[in-house]
């Protein structure tokens, strides 16, 4: 199932080396990587050899610069935004669900709140259009969500 590093006497009398990464049998029994996939042809295989060659990463490590990590702390995000805005948006969103959404509009009037306060005083995160926009959605969708709780109430007293 695994390819193995092999010798094999071919028709020529000369060894024949199988690479234990991609299978590929070479000729030069003195060569100390194979030729196609890069990998050192005293090693045996193992098991991310097919991806890591697939790619072209053998003899590659997987190192994180010291320069690039003491320049500057490591982010979750590439792209620093305002949380708490696109949180109000989000809890906007789940607003939406007939009935049920009504439980997410006071936290997203509270936390778009939050966001607008965040993006006062830190401006370069950005969000405050998102927070601003998520407050006045939560008022229009709060309306929504009472009419279709008063239809919920009323119908079954009118029988219909």
């Amino acid at each position: 199932m695994f390819p193995e590093k092999t010798q094999a006497k071919a028709d020529g009398g000369d060894s024949r080396i199988s690479c234990a990464a991609c299978g590929n049998t070479h000729s030069r029994s003195t060569s100390k990587y194979c030729p196609v996939c890069g990998k050192l042809m005293s090693e045996d295989y193992q098991p991310l050899d097919a991806i890591r060659s697939s790619y072209g990463m053998q003899r590659k490590t997987l190192t994180i610069e010291k320069r690039a990590a003491a320049a500057s702390p490591l982010s979750l995000f590439a792209v620093e935004r305002n949380a708490m805005s696109d949180t109000a948006w989000a809890c906007v969103v789940y607003s939406m669900v007939p009935y049920l959404g009504i439980l997410f509009v006071p936290l997203a009037v509270v936390i778009g709140g939050i966001g607008y306060a965040v993006a006062r005083r830190q401006p370069q995160l950005g969000g405050k259009r998102i927070a601003i926009v998520s407050v006045g959605l939560s008022f229009g969708i709060l309306i929504v969500q009472i009419f279709l709780w008063w239809l919920l109430y009323i119908i079954p007293e009118i029988g219909i």
